[in-house]
């Protein structure tokens, strides 16, 4: 039974940007690339899996892990079940659509089982999830729980902690990385004159 999502999960909604970034919208027209060891496809029910350090691309989305389970629906919408090897994790990377000049943002997670949702633009990390937002390189907020849901499409996010003991003290973690504050304005330089001499009269 799951447990109901921790009150102070909300925050999450506060980690999208103001200007919102989208997930990048030329991965769409990318054609998908996919490699692994082994691979068995089904065609009437239009389902392929492939197992074997699999990873899958198109555009700046990567995806890895040691199985995938790809389907693909009557519209031609994929839905992608990928489930990390033994005591590791799969893992999920793409690009965001560009907001800000020079600043080149990326989000990337990982979890024991992620499920890719192309219709809705959602991914959930399951099982010891990760996520973090990278600009240019560096990491800007982060997000642990056993349960990650990114929704690409209206950049939010949600979380839940864990329900065993086991896997954690139930709690959701986040890192929000501060704000670069603007460098403060240089104090303009002091011209300094000497004094006038004493007029002869005072020596």
């Amino acid at each position: 039974m799951r447990t109901p999502l921790a009150p102070y999960v909300t925050l999450m909604l506060m980690l999208a940007p103001v200007h919102a970034a989208h997930a990048e919208r030329a991965d769409r027209d990318k054609p998908t690339q996919i490699l692994a060891d082994r691979f068995v496809g089904d065609e009437l029910k239009q389902t392929v899996v492939y197992t074997g350090n699999v990873t899958l691309t198109r555009g700046t989305l990567r995806i890895t892990g040691e199985r995938l389970e790809l389907r693909e629906d009557p519209e031609r919408y994929r839905y992608a079940v990928v489930i990390g090897a033994p005591g590791k994790l799969a893992s999920f990377r793409q690009r965001r659509d560009a907001t800000t000049p020079g600043v080149e943002e990326y989000v990337e997670g990982y979890a024991e089982r992620i499920e890719y949702d192309e219709r809705a633009e959602t991914v959930k990390f399951i099982g010891r999830a990760q996520w973090r937002r990278l600009e240019n390189g560096q990491s800007r907020d982060e997000l642990s729980g056993s349960l990650i849901v990114y929704d690409s499409r209206n950049s939010k996010y949600w979380a839940e902690g864990a329900a065993d003991p086991a896997l954690g003290d139930g709690r959701v973690r986040t890192i929000i990385a501060p704000r670069a504050d603007a460098p403060a304005a240089a104090a303009p330089p002091v011209n300094l004159k000497p004094a006038p001499a004493a007029p002869a009269s005072a020596r």
